[in-house]
């Protein structure tokens, strides 16, 4: 995949598990390509390696549309995802973190506590934490040097409402409890606290999911789409 492809995938990507896309909307690569500022070609490619990975779905004499996610997807997509990360924090608590890699997550746990300070949410802040989260499950993920634990995860955060990235910016006590359980697994993992740091890292990431089912039966009481709406905090 060239440059430019790639970048255009990713942008893509990005709109979707943002939720730019109702599901079942129809992706047409002209509005696409003007949208993005590229040409019709590496749409088209950025939109069967998406079809790909699951987020879209090609069907004939219509393109591509967004695919939809039920409750039950995204929980056990949550599920597959608190143990992986999990068996992440533990391999790297035991092997030791080298000091690149300790320095990243050092900065990590910095900025979201600078982000914290303020004790609201502030919309400037919302891509900062996002950048942040993202960096620091990113960071525990490839310090383990295991190619397959590494691939396998990074396709189970492509899903929408899974991904490391999505953060819906709306209730600072979750933030805030999410970011506590980030120092934790930092310092169980500093300390060789292998089965502490599997643990906090699936707690970490279960609370999520416990937030998706509050806010799925909100919705779903409301007589509203969940799939369009429902997102977790950043976890």
């Amino acid at each position: 995949m060239d440059t430019r492809q790639k970048s255009v995938t990713e942008a893509l990507r990005a709109l979707l598990m943002r939720g730019d896309f109702a599901p079942g909307a129809h992706l047409m690569e002209i509005p696409l390509a003007q949208r993005l500022g590229v040409s019709r070609t590496p749409v088209r490619a950025a939109l069967t390696t998406l079809a790909q990975e699951g987020l879209l779905i090609y069907r004939p004499q219509r393109g591509y549309v967004v695919r939809g996610f039920g409750l039950k997807e995204v929980v056990d997509a949550y599920r597959v995802r608190a143990n992986l990360e999990g068996l992440a924090c533990r391999l790297v608590a035991e092997s030791g973190l080298d000091a690149a890699a300790d320095a990243a997550l050092e900065r990590a746990l910095a900025e979201g506590d600078a982000i914290l300070r303020s004790g609201t949410l502030r919309d400037e802040d919302n891509a900062p934490w996002r950048s942040m989260n993202e960096g620091l499950h990113e960071t525990i993920l490839t310090a383990t040097a295991n190619a397959s634990l590494i691939d396998v995860t990074r396709r189970t955060l492509a899903l929408p409402f899974v991904s490391a990235r999505v953060v819906h910016w709306h209730d600072f006590d979750s933030l805030k409890a999410s970011h506590q359980l980030h120092h934790l697994i930092v310092r169980a993992i500093r300390r060789r606290e292998a089965e502490r740091a599997e643990a906090a890292m699936r707690e970490h990431i279960w609370a999520a999911t416990e937030i998706i089912a509050r806010a799925y039966e909100a919705i779903r009481d409301a007589g509203g789409s969940a799939a369009q709406r429902a997102a977790p905090t950043g976890h």
